[in-house]
């Protein structure tokens, strides 16, 4: 599973991090390496449909296992 560092929600708050749109994707450094992350948009039936920047490496299936707090 990813790191937590890896997802951040646009105009909310996940691990302390708020973002505004972006865009479909940007690009920051992380220890002198080019990043991307993606926008992905993930429901979550109980509280939310929000979307979130996934650090590129990171499936579709991994974000949303992480905000269903599935293992």
């Amino acid at each position: 599973m990813a790191k937590q560092a890896r997802f951040l929600c646009i105009g909310g708050f996940l691990n302390g991090s708020a973002v505004k749109d972006q865009g479909e994707s940007f690009e920051c450094i992380e220890k002198s390496k080019k990043v991307t992350y993606r926008k992905l948009e993930i429901f979550h039936p109980d509280s939310w449909d929000d979307f979130y920047y996934v650090c590129e490496n990171t499936t579709d299936k991994q974000a949303r296992n992480w905000v269903y707090d599935v293992e």
